[in-house]
């Protein structure tokens, strides 16, 4: 796989799980492990009679979460995603958090990033007299959709359930996440090192939704490790290939 491809699949792994486990975090009130905040959005929202709105956010987030990760949809879910960042940027940045802004700014960076990728498809948006290259490039590379599918189902099996049995969301999320990474395998050009670090990233993922501190922390180093090391081991070769 060519660098900067193997980049933003990492770029929308990262985002789709970071806003997947933030609307099931919300949904099943603060009771699933999570990145960013805030986990009590619903019960807050409901003392200004927008609990409905609420679960709006929770729900987007969750949808549009799972459709990245998908591959097979990332491009639909990352237009999505894009006024979903800007708002909570601009929303935040009003309220003068401390933090979250640049939090979020960053993950609107990542979100440009990773739509960028898919350029040659979306351009025609931008410049009407533009060729239209289809499918968009993200499809070429992860062509199969049925553990997208399965990733997606049980990722909504999730969402529906966490504001009732908030304890057993976990389950059926973790299984989403596999369904993903299984998902991703398909591809069989991926190098060894490659390999670890998404194997590495779906350990993390999983650390942190059952709450695994210290595989969390390992994976998290681990996995800063093999990304520098990827970029030296290529750099040396002379293989970057954008």
């Amino acid at each position: 796989m060519k660098t900067l491809d193997f980049y933003l699949l990492l770029i929308r792994l990262f985002l789709g799980y970071v806003f997947a486990s933030s609307g099931l975090c919300k949904l099943s009130d603060g009771q699933f492990a999570q990145l960013i905040g805030p986990p009590y959005l619903i019960k807050q929202l409901a003392e200004y009679d927008l609990t409905l709105f609420g679960y709006f956010i929770a729900y987007s987030q969750v949808l549009v979460g799972f459709l990245v990760m998908s591959q097979r949809f990332s491009l639909l879910g990352l237009v999505m995603l894009l006024p979903i960042n800007l708002s909570i940027l601009l929303v935040t940045t009003s309220q003068h958090w401390q933090g979250t802004p640049y939090v979020n700014a960053f993950l609107s960076l990542l979100n440009l990033l990773a739509l960028l990728g898919e350029w040659k498809s979306l351009r025609f948006f931008l410049l009407p007299e533009a060729e239209v290259k289809l499918p968009p490039r993200v499809n070429v590379l992860f062509p199969q959709s049925k553990w997208a599918f399965v990733g997606l189902g049980l990722g909504i099996l999730a969402a529906l359930i966490a504001p009732f049995w908030p304890a057993l969301t976990t389950y059926p999320a973790a299984l989403a996440w596999v369904a993903m990474y299984v998902n991703v395998f398909q591809f069989t050009g991926f190098r060894g090192v490659e390999k670890g670090i998404l194997g590495l990233s779906l350990g993390c993922i999983l650390g942190v939704t059952f709450a695994w501190v210290w595989g969390m922390m390992f994976g998290v180093i681990g996995m800063g490790g093999l990304i520098l090391g990827l970029l030296g081991w290529r750099g040396v070769r002379g293989t970057y290939s954008f």
